[in-house]
């Protein structure tokens, strides 16, 4: 039995990856600010925390672009799954 179980409905696959592509994107800004802080903590440099947490979003940003394409197809896909069935219920079921 898998942990976490995987909605059946479009919409709620689309809630499941956005959350998923978020919490990545938190956890690559946690990293990059571990990282900074790593480096003012073994020199002498005294670097702000709130620069060190823009920094960090701003490191974090294009990093996400680059490593999570797949995630955004996936999230694009199901969006356009919700917006078909969406449509399709508008539509009404005389329409087909």
């Amino acid at each position: 039995m898998p942990l976490i179980r995987t909605p059946a409905t479009p919409q709620g696959q689309l809630v499941f990856h956005v959350l998923a592509y978020n919490g990545v994107r938190l956890i690559l800004v946690c990293v990059a600010a571990g990282v900074i802080l790593a480096v003012d903590a073994l020199t002498t440099l005294d670097i702000p925390f709130v620069l060190v947490l823009l920094a960090a979003l701003a490191a974090s940003l294009p990093l996400s672009a680059l490593t999570l394409r797949k995630r955004r197809r996936t999230i694009n896909a199901d969006i356009e799954a919700v917006d078909r069935a969406r449509s399709i219920k508008k539509r009404g079921p005389a329409a087909g």
